[in-house]
């Protein structure tokens, strides 16, 4: 625990994980924007399949950066 690559690992986790914040943040703004714009814009059922298409797109891009056999980040 007192290495310097432990160290190096802590801060580097701390800079990351401001950076996903932050990330994240702004992906959950922009929802207070589109879901209500959605619902106001088009039908409630074009909506929700606007939204049946972003999650799975969430979902396989997940998949392919930590899930998949190959992956650089393994789950």
């Amino acid at each position: 625990e007192g290495t310097p690559q432990y160290a190096a690992a802590l801060k580097q986790a701390e800079i990351e994980s401001g950076a996903v914040t932050g990330f994240t943040a702004a992906i959950a703004a922009y929802g207070f924007f589109f879901i209500p714009a959605m619902f106001a814009n088009f039908s409630v059922t074009a909506a929700m399949w606007g939204f049946v298409g972003f999650y799975v797109s969430c979902v396989a891009v997940a998949w392919w950066f930590y899930a998949r056999k190959g992956a650089e980040a393994p789950s």
